[in-house]
């Protein structure tokens, strides 16, 4: 139908095209005196998915506008507004029937309020964000044995502060279990049970362990330290709730490492870290039974402190920078420099008129008349027999494993062809020496009992010389000494020992003679070596109350 059909009013149609026209005249007349605002909202109303209604104004009589069906977009609104709300009632409906993990032990925790029996003595409440009490778990499977040291720190103030500290040893080292490696993970059960009764429960989700190897795993190669390993850190995980840490969680300790969280250890206690300003830090000498340490921060000469390498160690503590020198001599522990003095002996014999056998060595360490089996590095069945000292032949034994004639190819170099900075012009401050260095001359001085002491290279000197013959009269200068006697009874080795740790001090690491060394056991109350170090290193790591 044409619009010209439409606008006809005469012929057969005229009746119906009337009809038709008026009506859409009439709401035209309206719709033009309606405002903006109401037509506005009629369309509001179609697009609110009602029928459209509008109906046609009409005077008496006059026909109504039916309804007519919606348009095809509105259609698609509709059903794709029905389908989104079914969905999203389905999707309620799923997460509220959805069977829910339990709350995990250390979440429970942590939306708990601090137990009461939890304290610290130094303060009340703990800094912002941090737990009052934090405890780390640190196991050193020495070559001798192993320990833990449980240490509480608190959260007094921004930076973990130590507080006190559990500690527990037992023998043998795990090196000694060799093939038996479930053996040596069921050894330190005893250390940790200890810690799991003294361990608040409430902590022990959030406590971290490690379990730190040195030289003597080392040295039994890899596959059997492997597997000692392996066995230790499935049992952990499977008999105790302490989380390892993540990073070399249960590992032997690379010696760098050893050496430098010793130093951090150190200077930690005696307070060098516990301002912004950066303070003078203090050198480490540490002697284990496989391998010694040497870590200090040498002064800068000309804009330099330590060459490239290995050996230098960069690292950041409370804002400052610290360029450390470091290096671990494998073999140079004091059990390893034994094995290193009597095989070198064997190797090149000493001539005596005590030597009356071929398989007989004499050598001038050991006491008069004492004699020990001993297998060299090649397999042989050996006896050394222990001659007096006359011309120092022990110290000079000693000095020739240290090899000084091997070329140092970057100078200067400390032993066996090792490069270190001059430690007595480098180090301004004090060198602590601790481990075996305390525990072999402590007894002579100021007593075990004493946990920090001094000497010069001097009076170390001396006291060698007089242990070494002191055997010709029985030790009759140690008499006053129930300590020292029961020291010198204990082992035939201490010429030797004393000898040998003179010999790294003074001839190795080049110390004067004159210069005091600090010999400590503990420093405020703590053991010295790299185990508060290490512990310090792990709370860095991550907060482990909150993880």
């Amino acid at each position: 139908m044409t619009r010209d059909q439409i606008g006809d009013t005469s012929g057969p149609n005229a009746a119906y095209n009337a009809a038709l026209v008026e009506p859409q005249n009439q709401t035209s007349s309206n719709q033009s005196d309606s405002s903006s605002r109401r037509r506005s909202s009629q369309l509001d109303s179609q697009n609110s998915f009602q029928s459209d209604s509008r109906q046609a104004d009409t005077q008496d009589g006059a026909p109504t506008k039916t309804s007519r069906p919606l348009a095809l977009k509105d259609t698609i609104v509709v059903y794709r507004t029905y389908w989104s709300a079914l969905v999203l009632i389905m999707a309620m409906c799923f997460y509220i029937f959805l069977p829910q993990a339990p709350v995990s032990k250390q979440n429970e925790f942590s939306s708990k309020t601090w137990p009461k029996e939890i304290t610290s003595a130094h303060c009340t409440k703990a800094h912002v964000g941090r737990p009052l009490i934090q405890y780390v778990l640190m196991l050193d499977a020495g070559s001798m044995g192993s320990r833990i040291h449980a240490y509480k720190f608190n959260y007094c103030n921004a930076t973990p502060d130590l507080e006190s500290e559990i500690f527990g040893h037992v023998e043998p080292g795990l090196s000694s279990f060799d093939d038996d490696a479930e053996g040596a993970a069921k050894s330190l059960d005893k250390l940790l049970d200890t810690v799991l009764e003294s361990v608040p429960r409430f902590l022990h989700t959030s406590t971290p362990v490690a379990v730190k190897a040195t030289a003597g795993l080392r040295l039994l190669g890899e596959e059997k330290s492997n597997s000692i390993l392996a066995a230790v850190r499935h049992r952990l995980e499977t008999k105790y709730p302490f989380p390892i840490i993540s990073e070399q969680g249960v590992a032997v300790m690379d010696g760098a490492d050893e050496g430098v969280y010793a130093w951090v250890t150190v200077n930690y206690l005696l307070e060098r870290f516990n301002s912004l300003k950066k303070k003078p830090t203090v050198a480490i000498l540490d002697l284990g039974g496989a391998s010694t340490q040497v870590v200090f921060e040498p002064k800068i000469v000309n804009g330099h402190s330590v060459a490239q390498g290995e050996h230098r160690y960069p690292m950041n503590f409370n804002g400052n920078e610290y360029i450390l020198y470091q290096h671990s001599h494998l073999g140079y522990g004091l059990m390893m420099a034994r094995l290193q003095i009597n095989n070198y002996l064997v190797e090149n014999p000493m001539k005596s008129a005590h030597r009356v056998d071929i398989s007989e060595y004499p050598h001038p360490c050991l006491p008069v008349g004492i004699r020990q089996n001993f297998i060299t590095e090649s397999g042989r069945n050996v006896t050394l027999v222990g001659v007096s000292d006359p011309g120092g032949q022990c110290r000079a034994v000693v000095e020739a494993i240290f090899y000084k004639q091997k070329t140092c190819r970057m100078p200067p170099c400390s032993f066996n062809g090792v490069y270190q900075p001059t430690l007595h012009t480098a180090v301004e401050d004090d060198i602590y020496a601790f481990s075996f260095f305390f525990d072999l001359t402590a007894p002579f001085r100021l007593g075990a009992a004493t946990p920090s002491q001094e000497m010069t290279l001097e009076e170390l000197e001396q006291l060698a010389g007089r242990v070494c013959i002191g055997d010709e009269n029985g030790f009759q200068e140690f008499h006053d000494s129930a300590e020292a006697m029961k020291e010198l009874r204990k082992s035939p080795d201490l010429c030797m020992d004393l000898s040998y740790i003179f010999g790294l001090l003074e001839y190795g690491y080049g110390v004067p003679k004159e210069r005091k060394i600090k010999l400590a056991k503990k420093l405020k109350g703590y053991e010295t070596g790299w185990f508060v170090g290490a512990s310090i290193a792990v709370l860095e790591e991550r907060d482990w109350f909150h993880a």
